[in-house]
């Protein structure tokens, strides 16, 4: 039986032997031997598996709150797509409902978005409550984005003091007695005498609503600055006497026809 051996030669040449006195040789392809030479290409790394739980954050999700969701997704190592997600259709809606205030405290609560966005957004919701006369809202947002020393800031609180003041004109035309914080008893009452006779407290009677929405010892005391404590009522301060009792300004404002000036501000 002859014996067959393959192999290959320096030149390049297949040699098979034939151990039966038969010696044969081919030459290789260049192809198969520049094949044989091309380097190993390597293997692409596998997919990484995805160590959150999906389950989990499916529950997360569903409960809607945005913000929470995008930080307990962060702890869970959600990917980050995922996260913006939720946050680029949380701005979309509030933007769409002109919550601007929101959408800028949920971008810096959560850090969505470069701190220039970030800017651009309070910037925005800044010049949307200031244009609107939302006051309150601007002059909360222009401490944050620009700060106290800012003209942003100092523009939004001339705008309070005079729509303050302005508030205080209409009260004045209305069944409301305007008194300072500061004012006696004497100064309330001869006040209080001056409305009732210029006809400004036509349908509000001042000693009714004392006795009614007060304690009536402490209505007996009060009135009783008007007649029987002449002196005392000259250099006892209204709202003092009202907290010494245990009512607070708001309450006064409330169950009386009776409104403090605000204190203007020193220059």
């Amino acid at each position: 039986m002859p014996q067959i051996q393959l192999f290959a030669s320096p030149a390049g040449e297949l040699r098979i032997s034939v151990y039966s006195r038969i010696s044969i040789t081919f030459f290789m392809p260049k192809s198969i031997e520049k094949m044989d030479k091309q380097p190993k290409q390597p293997k692409e790394a596998p997919t990484p598996q995805e160590s959150y739980n999906k389950k989990k954050w499916g529950e997360i999700k569903k409960k809607g709150y945005a913000a929470i969701s995008i930080d307990e997704g962060r702890k869970m190592g959600v990917p980050q797509e995922e996260l913006d997600e939720i946050a680029q259709e949380f701005i979309a809606r509030r933007t769409k409902e002109e919550r601007y205030d929101t959408v800028y405290n949920f971008m810096r609560n959560t850090k969505i978005g470069t701190e220039e966005e970030i800017k651009s957004a309070g910037e925005q919701a800044y010049k949307f409550f200031f244009e609107k006369k939302k006051y309150s809202f601007a002059i909360s947002i222009a401490k944050d984005v620009y700060g106290k020393d800012s003209e942003e800031w100092k523009r939004v609180d001339e705008a309070i003091e005079a729509t303050q003041e302005e508030k205080e004109e209409e009260e004045e035309k209305e069944e409301v007695l305007l008194i300072s914080k500061d004012a006696t008893f004497a100064e309330f009452f001869n006040a209080l005498d001056d409305a009732e006779e210029g006809g400004i407290f036509n349908n509000v009677n001042f000693e009714d609503k004392l006795n009614k929405k007060f304690d009536p010892i402490f209505a007996t005391e009060v009135l009783a600055f008007r007649d029987l404590r002449e002196k005392e009522a000259r250099t006892t301060n209204v709202l003092d006497f009202f907290k010494k009792h245990g009512y607070s300004q708001k309450d006064i404002s409330i169950f009386l026809p009776i409104k403090f000036k605000r204190e203007r501000k020193k220059q």
